[in-house]
């Protein structure tokens, strides 16, 4: 195990295996979270999520073994972003080779102010199309390529985010979020099954079933519909709800939907 945060005070590391096939191959899955009042927001969903990434991957992650490396890292803590990485651990050479110690979980607390409300941003569509049968795309693994090079692309021409379509031509997720389009009173998001990948956000607002009286479900949403949407905005759980002003020419109110406040403040209390 191997903690890092902030305060010098607090910092512990332990000695890395350069062998790790997170290291060298994205052998792993990683979770990031929320702390606000020395809590974890949605605690037991960001641990079910990172135990689930790693069974699906075949990695024996014991859920208390989390549990106790989020509260190790998290002590005194106020507020921050929590990242826990989860690799198979140290292995022979190829892709297949056998491990040859437990897996190595990597804790690190960073500064992040979730006070401001995050600023309306403008996307483009990716190049790269989304594949629905990937573990990349059900899972927070390792491989983040895709994610970094369209995000890149995407500063480049002067946006600040980029989404990602199948090759059926529905919108899937942005490179770090979910997506949410309003159209009329009904709100709804991309379903797995087309490369949504399942965020304990999204998860958390489709189980709320409603925002302010608006019905919240999963649908398939075309590049047509879209952008015929009347907003558009994306979740995660740094950002928690972040409005989306453009989709390449098309324009939106860059508001979020009514009840969105609410929701906010029901999660972290302000």
């Amino acid at each position: 195990m191997i903690l890092s945060q902030p305060s010098a005070s607090s910092q512990h590391s332990e000695l890395f295996d350069l062998r790790d096939r997170g290291l060298l191959l994205a052998d792993g899955v990683f979770d990031t979270s929320l702390v606000r009042d020395g809590q974890v927001v949605l605690r037991e969903a960001h641990l079910d999520r990172l135990v689930e990434g790693a069974t699906a991957l075949g990695i024996v992650l014991e859920r208390d073994a989390a549990a106790q490396v989020m509260d190790a890292a998290t002590e005194g803590v106020i507020t921050g972003a929590l990242r826990i990485t989860v690799t198979r651990g140290a292995g022979a050479r190829g892709l297949a080779g056998e491990t040859v110690a437990a897996p190595t979980l990597i804790a690190n607390v960073s500064d992040y102010d979730v006070s401001s409300l995050p600023s309306p941003v403008r996307a483009q569509e990716s190049a790269i199309l989304r594949n629905p049968t990937s573990f990349t795309a059900r899972y927070k693994t390792l491989s983040y390529t895709d994610n970094i090079a369209a995000l890149r692309a995407a500063i480049a021409a002067g946006f600040e985010e980029a989404f990602f379509f199948t090759v059926a031509g529905n919108v899937a997720c942005a490179s770090v979020a979910n997506v949410f389009v309003q159209k009329g009173e009904t709100i709804f998001t991309p379903p797995v099954s087309d490369g949504a990948l399942p965020g304990v956000m999204r998860n958390w607002i489709l189980e709320q079933g409603e925002i302010a009286g608006r019905v919240v479900s999963e649908r398939s949403i075309s590049r047509e519909e879209l952008r015929a949407a009347d907003r558009v905005f994306l979740t995660n759980s740094l950002r928690l709800f972040q409005p989306v002003s453009a989709f390449g020419d098309k324009r939106f109110e860059a508001g979020l939907p009514e009840g969105c406040a609410e929701l906010r403040s029901q999660l972290i209390g302000s």
